[in-house]
Parts: structure tokens; C-alpha cells; sequence
């Protein structure tokens, strides 16, 4: 959520983060593809404004370029902004250019761009863009891992995979259009569709391991341990699996949907394993965990306060003065377009804003528009900590929903609703419970709230992975946070000296 109240619609059925920043960019930027600050001292400043120009596209046909420098604006603001950091950028730049220098197309210019968001992601866009997320460089722990990560993006761009992505959609696109005027059977023209779509996720899974061999074979020779690359994809299974336990989810390592795009963790993991052992190692080749933790020291971690961030099952928002609460039970997830908690027995606890004129009173709101298609009953009247509030129950295909209604400033209202198989009583009073914990946080508390950042620590003499981890700023699970933010598997031990990294405020 940002300062301003969005006006948000929740079909029925619609229970995934909406993409970002339009279709376009399913068919040009490879997403994805590693896989869920005002002032920060001695890190970087948040700027969701600044989309700095490009200052490289050396190569790069009128094409590529055109595309690139087209998406690029988008990418940026579907992220929060870059993440303004001079002495990371300049690291990033580095490692670029020594892998730029061993690839199969030292003629191309690159800019990479550090992405203002939590979540751990990194992709790239023709004309040499390439985007990591500042979630990304915390999971990382040294420069091998940064390395193949980026000489990974680099290899969709020499391969021209957003190209050939790009013709391929247009082909499924083609496809589609065909099966819906020629087939009159139903059946038969989504059998049709769904075969193209298929054949579309294929493409683009064979592409991702594609990019991991050129990328670790590029690494290899810039000098960098091709061994990174598996590190980082550990790093990133073990962090995709306790990002599901907090939120309460399933996860399946082995599991790839027909239509994904990207192969499964292991099985990248056993493709990157065997390359790296073809390509072999030797002891020269750079692991540099020391100069990597100096540049990602301080550096804001997690949710931008900006646009509120989570705290255990509480969620703040600075900006907007207001905090709640979820029930225990509940992990609790921020999204772009709405804070999200999911409770241990499959139900949804979803918080957005939405425009009501204030002539308009809620329960006459909720009677119109609660749930868009839902059928609205038991409206009733209430306050929330001095706040007018109302709440109802919408029935809908498979689903119940309990919905409350808060008034804000001027034409502002809060909104929580609850989303059950099996709406009973007990879960009913989940709902009013988070909506009764809602309130207005004083503008000194607000101004006292310090956002999350990454700490470079040494190991003490008598230290242990317990003691360290209490050391995390998480109300849940520090010993597993701090085991994956350090790449830590259940065997390691801590040796005094040694430099991890702890999320702190």
C-alpha cells in the first residue's frame, strides 16, 4: 500500500498479488528468474522517484533498445523505485564489467539497476538492462553468489531471450485468436490453447537453463567460483520454504505448474551442480564474502516504511498513522496492493483502502459494493476505537466473506475481510478482532518506528547460532531467518570471528 488510498477491486476468486507492471512484461522481462529507507545511516536512500536514465547500450540493435528503454520506466515503478546506494552501485558495475569482458559478446553495454523491493528477485530486459532487488543482495553472501546471479541475466540478454520470448507470445497470441474463431467446440479450443500456452512455458523454462549454464560458464571464466551459483540457488530454496511456513502455506519443492515459467529449485539445482563441475574450480577463483558484507552493510531490509511493513502479525504504516493487529495463527504478507495475512486453516484476512465520498455512509458502502458480485447480508453499524465502522457477510461461490469498514480521513475507509470455505462464528470473531485492533498511531510513535536493516556482526567467543539469531528483529522464527540469511544448513556451527549477517533496527 502507498500514502494514497487505492481503489481496489477483490474478485471473488482472485487471491494472487496482481502483476505488476502490465502484460508486457511477462512477455519482455524474464521475471522472476532468481525466484515472495528515507535514511539509513550508513546504507542507501529509498527514491521511488528516481528512474535515472540509461547510460549504456553499446550493441544492441534499434530493437532491443527501443523495448528496453520502453519497459525500463515501468520496471522501476512496479518496484518502489531504485535503491540509491553509490558504493554498492559501484561494486554492481565492477562485477558486470569483469563478467561483461569474459562473455561471448564483450561489445555490450550493460546498466543495472538496484530495484527498491523486499522481495528476491532479479531479471533483465533487452538493450543490457538488468534489475536485482535489494532482497536479492541481502539473501546473497558473497561475491561469487552476486556473480552468477548477474552473469545469469546477462546470458538472457546475449542469448536474446526477450526477443525470442516476445515472438513466441505472439505466437500463442496467434494461437488464441484462432482457437476462437475456427474451433466451435469449447473443449476442444481450450485443449487447443492450453497446448500453446504449454508450449510457451516450456520455451521459457529450457531458456532459464540455458542462462544458468552460459551464466556459470561466463562466471567461471571471469574468475569468480562457479559454485555460487548453486549456493545461491540453495540459499533461495531454503528461503522460498520458510517464506511459505510463515505464511501459514504449502510448500513443494518439486512441484512446476504446466504454465510456469521457470523450472523447479532442484531441478536447477542439480543442472547448475553438474556444470559447475564441468567447468571446474580451482583455488584462485573468487568467493569474496568480506568486500561483499562492507557494501551491503546497513542496507535497508525488508518492507519500506514508506509503504507500511510487517512486524510478526502487526502490520504499520508510518506514513498513513495506523497499525493493526491480526490474530495468533495468522502469517501476515505485504503486497503492493494490499496487506495479507493467512491463517493456519486456509483462511485469508485481506487490508486495502478504498474511496467512499463521505457522504456515502458504510453500511449503505457495504450494501453496494462489500465483496464486487457477492450476495451483501448482516450489515450492521459499529466503532472502531472511536472510528464509525460497519461490517456484513457476502456470500459467493465457494467462498464466504466477512467484511468490515472503517472510516478515515476525509473520503478514506479501511477495509478488512475475511475469506472462509467455512465461515463460522469462531472465525467471524478473527475478523472483528483484527478490525478492532485497528487504530491511529500518534505522530510521535509514528516518528519513533526505525525501518529494518542488515547489520555485518563477528561471531563472539561463546557465541551459538541461538544466541546470535535472538539478535533478529522478528517476533517468529529467528534461528531459521538467520540460518537463511546466512546460507547456513542445519549442520553449520558459528566459529568465533566469523562475520554473519543479522537484520536489526
Amino acid at each position: 500500500m502507498s500514502t494514497r488510498a487505492k481503489s481496489l477491486t477483490w474478485p471473488r476468486t482472485a487471491w494472487r498479488k496482481a502483476p505488476a507492471a502490465g502484460m508486457l512484461l511477462a512477455a519482455l522481462a524474464l521475471a522472476g528468474c532468481a525466484n515472495g529507507g528515507l535514511s539509513l545511516g550508513d546504507g542507501g536512500s529509498l527514491s521511488a522517484a528516481a528512474i535515472q536514465p540509461v547510460q549504456s547500450n553499446a550493441g544492441f540493435d534499434e530493437k532491443e533498445v527501443a523495448l528496453g528503454k520502453r519497459e525500463h520506466p515501468k520496471i522501476v515503478t512496479a518496484f518502489g523505485g531504485t535503491y540509491a546506494d553509490p558504493q554498492l552501485q559501484r561494486y554492481l558495475n565492477a562485477t558486470v564489467e569483469k563478467l561483461s569482458r569474459a562473455s561471448d559478446r564483450p561489445d555490450l553495454g550493460y546498466t543495472v539497476t538496484v530495484l527498491n523491493s523486499p522481495s528476491i528477485n532479479a531479471f533483465s530486459l533487452p538493450g543490457g538492462y538488468v534489475y536485482v532487488t535489494r532482497g536479492l543482495l541481502a539473501l546473497a553472501n558473497d561475491s561469487s553468489e552476486v556473480a552468477n546471479v548477474l552473469a545469469h541475466e546477462m546470458a538472457h540478454v546475449i542469448a536474446r531471450h526477450a526477443i525470442q520470448r516476445e515472438e513466441q507470445a505472439n505466437s500463442v497470441a496467434v494461437m488464441s485468436q484462432v482457437v476462437n474463431d475456427v474451433i466451435r467446440d469449447p473443449e476442444a479450443g481450450q485443449a487447443a490453447l492450453a497446448l500453446t500456452k504449454g508450449r510457451l512455458a516450456q520455451f521459457s523454462r529450457q531458456q532459464e537453463l540455458d542462462a544458468d549454464v552460459i551464466g556459470i560458464r561466463m562466471a567461471a571464466k571471469a574468475g569468480y567460483d562457479p559454485e555460487g551459483a548453486v549456493a545461491f540457488l540453495r540459499a533461495l530454496e531454503r528461503q522460498t520454504d520458510l517464506h511459505s511456513k510463515v505464511l501459514n502455506q504449502v510448500y513443494d519443492a518439486g512441484r512446476v505448474d504446466l504454465f510456469a515459467s521457470h523450472p523447479a529449485t532442484p531441478q536447477r539445482i542439480l543442472s547448475a551442480e553438474r556444470e559447475a563441475t564441468q567447468v571446474g574450480r580451482n583455488a584462485d577463483m573468487e568467493r569474496d564474502q568480506a568486500s561483499y558484507f562492507q557494501v551491503i552493510d546497513g542496507m535497508a531490509y525488508g518492507d519500506d516504511p514508506r509503504e507500511g511493513f510487517v512486524s510478526g502479525r502487526t502490520f504499520i504504516h508510518p506514513a498513513l498513522g495506523i497499525t493493526f493487529t491480526l490474530p495468533e495463527g495468522y502469517g501476515l504478507e505485504n503486497t503492493p496492493r494490499a496487506v495479507v495475512g493467512f491463517s493456519e486453516n486456509g483462511d485469508i484476512i485481506r487490508f486495502d483502502a478504498v474511496a467512499v465520498p463521505s457522504t456515502v455512509s458504510l453500511s449503505d458502502y457495504l450494501a453496494a459494493d462489500a465483496v464486487r458480485g457477492g450476495r451483501v447480508t448482516d450489515i450492521k453499524p459499529m466503532t472502531v476505537n472511536g472510528l464509525p465502522a460497519a461490517t456484513a457477510t457476502v456470500g459467493g461461490e465457494g467462498w464466504t466473506f466477512k467484511v468490515a469498514a472503517i472510516r478515515g480521513d476525509g473520503n478514506r475507509v479501511y477495509r478488512f475481510i475475511l475469506a472462509s470455505r467455512d465461515l463460522d462464528y469462531a472465525r467471524e470473531q478473527e475478523l472483528l478482532a483484527a478490525a478492532r485492533s485497528f487504530r491511529v498511531i500518534p505522530q510521535e510513535e509514528a516518528r519513533s518506528i526505525r525501518p529494518q536493516r542488515l547489520d555485518i556482526v563477528a561471531v563472539r567467543p561463546g557465541d551459538s547460532i541461538e544466541s546470535v539469531a535472538s539478535r533478529m528483529a522478528f517476533d517468529d522464527h529467528q534461528i531459521e531467518r538467520f540460518r537463511v540469511l546466512n546460507g547456513l544448513s542445519p549442520a553449520d556451527r558459528l566459529r568465533a570471528g566469523q562475520e554473519v549477517k543479522i537484520v536489526v533496527r
